[in-house]
């Protein structure tokens, strides 16, 4: 008997990993194509070109501030996940890629397309008036000169430039061979270049199924298994709003790791285990290792100088002073030569710009909404007061429409929501300090 109930817990604990992961999974593939196609393709090839010459100068050190200073993300992307081959479709990229530098694309339904959108008709009207302009503007240099104005016309109608825009295959593919190879690189499907960039898009993806993993653990903590679920896609769902600026490549690794430091701090974990995580944080953001040790030190720390646990106090100590020891490294010692390329104080710009105001407000409105549940939950109560501390260390120095910053507060905030949601619509103490729900 004893045994039947043993598998039938194994069978519920493995059917419930079974539907976390395949939720992550999902959750972490619609992500990371959707941030290709709205991010990284902004700009089609453009992105791609400064994203790989940002890289090789960060690797090599020469980067500009901060990025230089977040060099983890970079040298995971360099020494790990562009050798995992997997291909993302950034499909402007392709698209214009295909219509550069391969004939077999020029088919007779491409060339129907191009047609469609560009008829005949209208390059013939754009020729006249190109052609109108020139004379114009020979009449204007040379007035009442009509034989130097018809041997410039001539030499000007021998370059044949009207083929260029009735033969639109032709002008394109000549314009693809004409590109320097450098540039080229990152039209091919198998270039080294490309290969980099996929690494990015890899290491976005797998990241982000490890942050949403711990996001259902934390949310575990508080909640039950399903609440959990729904935390996880709550935040998957409220993250595309940061992905009008969502380049960098710490953003992610940031945030698993700040996490990784809120779910040791609930659970009291391994302080050894904190305290690697506490420095591999420092690089990506030390602000983030900073206030995940701050947390720490607002849930034991403090109990521990209350107790006189002097090891306990010590602790705390040493996680704040990692981050702070970090950054003087980082910046002083490690890349001297690094400048900021935007003023570090960016205080003036997001009073003023109405959008610092409109998107923080957007993506934080649910944990403020449910602020109040604070005074239901140990952890929350004793955490608290970091918040004000890293809001108003983001409007000092960071550009706050750029709301990846605030991130890591959402990631806090998502059991507080869940718990507060449930306990508005069903009337139920739904927050608790433990999992038994």
């Amino acid at each position: 008997m004893a045994d039947h109930h043993l598998k039938f817990a194994l069978s519920a604990r493995t059917r419930r990993a079974a539907v976390v992961f395949l939720f992550v999974f999902v959750l972490s593939y619609v992500f990371t194509s959707v941030s290709v196609w709205t991010t990284d393709s902004r700009f089609i090839t453009v992105s791609r070109f400064i994203r790989v010459y940002g890289h090789e100068n960060l690797i090599r050190g020469t980067g500009y501030a901060p990025e230089q200073y977040r060099f983890g993300g970079f040298y995971l992307v360099e020494n790990f996940f562009k050798y995992i081959p997997l291909k993302w479709y950034d499909v402007y990229n392709t698209t214009l890629s295909d219509l550069l530098i391969s004939e077999e694309t020029w088919t007779e339904e491409m060339q129907k397309t191009v047609d469609k959108f560009f008829p005949q008709d209208d390059r013939e009207e754009m020729i006249g008036e190109v052609q109108r302009v020139i004379d114009k503007t020979l009449e204007s240099f040379f007035p009442g000169n009509a034989l130097v104005q018809n041997l410039l016309r001539g030499m000007i109608d021998g370059l044949q430039w009207q083929g260029y825009l009735t033969n639109i295959e032709e002008t394109l593919l000549t314009l693809g061979e004409m590109i320097p190879e450098n540039i080229r690189n990152h039209l091919l499907e198998d270039s080294e270049e490309t290969r980099l960039v996929n690494g990015y898009f890899t290491s976005r993806f797998f990241l982000f199924m490890i942050l949403l993993t711990i996001i259902y653990f934390l949310c575990r903590e508080f909640l039950n298994t399903v609440q959990s679920l729904f935390g996880v896609v709550l935040f998957a769902a409220l993250v595309p709003i940061a992905l009008q600026d969502f380049l960098q490549a710490e953003t992610v690794l940031s945030l698993v790791l700040f996490s990784s430091m809120l779910l040791l701090t609930k659970r009291d974990g391994s302080r050894l285990v904190l305290l690697l995580v506490t420095i591999l944080c420092c690089t990506a953001r030390t602000d983030h290792a900073l206030f995940g040790a701050l947390i720490y030190g607002l849930m034991h720390g403090i109990e521990s100088l209350r107790r006189r646990q002097w090891f306990g106090v010590l602790f705390s100590a040493l996680l704040l002073i990692i981050p702070v020891a970090a950054t003087a490294l980082i910046s002083v010692f490690l890349f001297p030569e690094a400048e900021y390329y935007v003023d570090l104080i960016q205080l003036e710009f997001n009073i003023t710009h109405i959008w610092s105001w409109i998107f923080p407000s957007i993506l934080l409105l649910l944990p403020i909404v449910f602020f109040s549940q604070i005074k239901h939950v140990e952890f929350y109560r004793k955490t608290w007061p970091w918040i004000p501390f890293f809001v108003a260390a983001n409007f000092i120095v960071g550009k706050t429409a750029e709301v990846r910053l605030f991130l890591p507060l959402v990631i806090y905030s998502i059991p507080l929501v869940i718990g507060g949601m449930n306990r508005s619509l069903e009337g139920e103490e739904a927050l608790t300090d433990s999992r038994e729900v």
